[in-house]
């Protein structure tokens, strides 16, 4: 029962992960509002990566390491956008690319 509430859980973040994808990359004048859906892309990698390592069984180590290594492209695309001044898309792709791989190895992988 329980799997079934993380499920939703993560769906619903997906979404809500794929409405911030898509406002992050429309070209906007403010460039306050792309540095806050930029932060929201990260918080909202982060926590599908905390969930998939999180639910997955303690015996389960190599699994449970590679979803924390999946955080690795969001630190080198927040490395960027902290060098840069500004959010680029190299870093957004950076981003995206994290929240994928955390929702891939959730939903399919382990």
């Amino acid at each position: 029962m329980n799997l079934g509430a993380l499920l939703i859980l993560e769906l619903v973040i997906l979404f809500s992960f794929i409405i911030t994808s898509i406002f992050m990359f429309i070209p906007k004048k403010n460039d306050t509002v792309h540095k806050i859906f930029f932060s929201l892309a990260i918080a909202l990698s982060v926590l599908v990566t905390a969930i998939n390592a999180t639910s997955l069984p303690s015996n389960f180590v190599t699994q449970i390491i590679l979803s924390w290594l999946g955080l690795i492209p969001a630190a080198i695309g927040v490395i960027i956008a902290v060098a840069k001044g500004k959010p680029n898309t190299v870093a957004k792709l950076l981003v995206m690319f994290t929240s994928v791989y955390g929702a891939i190895c959730y939903l399919f992988l382990f």
